[in-house]
Parts: structure tokens; sequence; C-alpha cells
């Protein structure tokens, strides 16, 4: 599989963090150039932009969905079945090679696969059963909001989809790729998540500049408590579903967390 890293040329350390971690896995990273927030047109990219459910993305949160976008299209316009997407603080476990390597051991209809560990450790996801054994670890889709795109597989087929749905962008990344509670998409993806996680963001390098960004650019206003309500309705309306489903066995809840060497994984 072709291997992306989305990375800042401004950051040459993480292009550095990164080409260790290719070195130590055996790995070749392909390096994309991500769209930056400091030195690009942001009013030609804002008229591609509309205020979505979750409100006005910052300018490092439409940069982002911008460079990933990039991504989706290489993988789109390739040959292979499926891409590897990485951003440039994603860190790696020691096995990450046999699934990044090759996609042997991918289920034909599997579209999306989110490698990494995200959210506090009190944040629990629903996941379907039954899950498969892959590699050594898990595989098992998840149903609900489990955020985070450091590190994830796309098909050739999810990637169109992805790019014929975001012609206008009003949520971020994540929130696409991962959240079902207002992605447009999330059903036809049916993301799955690797258990336990082989990746996770922010180990070893400096914060996030999105971060910093969403700060500085955040108004705690009448429309930012709104959206906070609605990020909580969003989040309950799905619970009669989901007990219903864990009455009958068909879904548990797992926190899911990042083993880096995949001794523990079975």
């Amino acid at each position: 599989m072709h291997i992306q890293v989305i990375n800042l040329r401004r950051r040459p350390d993480r292009r550095e963090f990164m080409d260790g971690q290719a070195r130590r896995l055996g790995l070749t990273f392909n390096y994309l150039d991500a769209v930056d927030a400091k030195y690009t047109d942001m009013a030609a990219h804002r008229r591609h932009t509309a205020i979505g459910p979750l409100g006005v993305l910052s300018d490092g949160d439409l940069c982002c969905f911008l460079s990933h976008k990039i991504a989706w299209r290489n993988i789109f316009q390739g040959t292979d079945p499926f891409g590897v997407i990485l951003e440039d603080d994603a860190v790696l476990s020691d096995d990450a090679a046999a699934f990044l390597g090759t996609d042997s051991w991918i289920p034909a209809d599997q579209h999306c696969i989110k490698l990494e560990r995200h959210g506090n450790d009190r944040h629990r996801v629903v996941f379907k059963r039954p899950e498969i054994s892959v590699q050594g670890r898990r595989l098992a889709r998840f149903l609900s909001k489990h955020v985070g795109a450091s590190a994830y597989i796309l098909s050739r087929e999810a990637a169109g989809q992805l790019l014929a749905a975001t012609q206008t962008i009003n949520l971020s990344i994540d929130h696409v790729l991962l959240n079902p509670n207002n992605s447009p998409i999330f059903k036809h993806l049916r993301p799955a998540q690797i258990l336990p996680a082989i990746a996770v963001q922010g180990g070893g390098v400096a914060v996030s500049d999105i971060h910093g960004m969403r700060l500085t650019q955040r108004t705690y206003d009448l429309a930012y408590w709104q959206r906070e309500a609605i990020r909580g309705l969003y989040e309950i309306r799905h619970v009669p579903k989901f007990m219903l489903l864990a009455m009958t066995g068909r879904i548990r809840l797992e926190k899911v967390r990042f083993d880096p060497s995949g001794t523990r994984a079975a």
C-alpha cells in the first residue's frame, strides 16, 4: 500500500520524527505537503465551506481537511486498492509494518480502518459484534463517535465517495470520517478499528498547530454554547438504539488502548 504522510514544510522536526519510524519499521513513507494556514489564501479556501452543525471551522481545521482531501485524491487516482494516510505526529507500534506494508489482511467489504487510539482514558466506543482476528490483533466495526484522523486506511472506492461528498466542507476531517452523529457518509464508510490500536497521536513531538488555532479563533458567545448543546443532543439521541442492541448482545463497549509492541494484542 502507498503510505502518505501529511507534513507541513515548516515542520522538518516532524518529518525527521516520521523518517525515524519508517527506518525502524522498514517502510517507505511518501510525504505530502500540507496546506498551511499561515501561508495560504484562506479567503479563497473559505469559498468552499459552509457553517456546519458544529459551527465554523478554524483555519487550521480547514487546512487539515484540505490536506487530507489531497491524500484522498491520490488514493482515488492511484492503482492500489487501499492507501494509508498518516499525520506527521502519529506514533506507530513495533508491529505496524504488518498492517501498513500489505493489504492482504483487509476484508473485501471494509473501506475505512482507523488505526489510532484517540480520546481520554474514560472514553468508550460502541463496537459491533462479531470482530475478526487480523495480524495478531482484532478488527471491529464501531457505531459511536470515535474521532481522531492521524492514522487510517481508505479504499479507492471510499476515497472517491469522500471526494464527492465533501465538495463543500462544513465539518472537521475526523467528524466526517468517524462521527455518525454528524457525518453524511459514515454509514457508507462503515469504519472499523484495529484493537488494540497500532498508532497514537502526538507522542514525542510538539503540540498541535491546529489546536492552537482553535483556541485563538474560538469565541465563547451564544452561538458557541448553542453548538455545545447540539453536540450533547447528538450524543444522547443514539442511546435508545444502543441499549436495544446491547440487550440482544449485538454490541459491546470497549476503551481503545494503544499497544506499542503488539505482544499483548491477541
